[in-house]
Formats: C-alpha cells, structure tokens, sequence
C-alpha cells in the first residue's frame, strides 16, 4: 500500500521526540547541519555548471568519492577542502549564534 508522504506530519512528530530527549536533539541539529552543507557543495558545483566528473578532473577524486561527498556521510576534510578549492571556495568556521 503507497501512502502519500506528509512532511507538515512528519515535522511535528520529529519535533515532539526531540524536545523530550536533549540527545536525540543535538543528534537532528547535526544531521540538518550536515544535510545543509552537502546542499551548499551541491549548489556550488551547479552553480560553475560543473558534473561530478568536471570536479573529478580537477580535485583528482573518483566520480564515485565525488557522489558519497555530496550524498552521504563518507568524506574526510581533505576530501572536502580539495572539493570547494577546486571551484576556488574556502572552508571556513563561524561561531554559532
């Protein structure tokens, strides 16, 4: 049986587990901070009209450590660094309001 998804649903129900469980919170604020800044490598590499294997070339990683960059939670910060240099980005770390 399909069932259509509801995300307003689904947000409420992320949002009632994680204000009873201060763990569980710090763990969805991770993965929303992780999910986001795979979004922006995305967005960046869209935006110089670059394929992964464009950015493959260039940074001298596989197409495939290219896709688990923008896709998963493999990737260490070489990996990354060399991925945004390559379309002269730079990495870098601001405090949280």
């Amino acid at each position: 049986m399909l069932v259509k998804r509801d995300d307003e649903r689904e947000e409420r129900i992320i949002e009632e587990l994680i204000a009873e469980d201060d763990e569980l919170r710090k763990q969805h604020e991770i993965f929303e901070a992780e999910m986001a800044f795979k979004q922006e490598l995305i967005d960046a590499r869209k935006a110089a009209a670059l394929t992964q294997m464009d950015l493959s070339r260039m940074t001298g990683l596989s197409q495939q450590a290219v896709s688990r960059l923008e896709k998963s939670a493999s990737g260490t910060i070489e990996t990354v660094i060399r991925y945004l240099n390559s379309m002269g980005y730079t990495l870098s770390i601001n405090r949280k309001n």
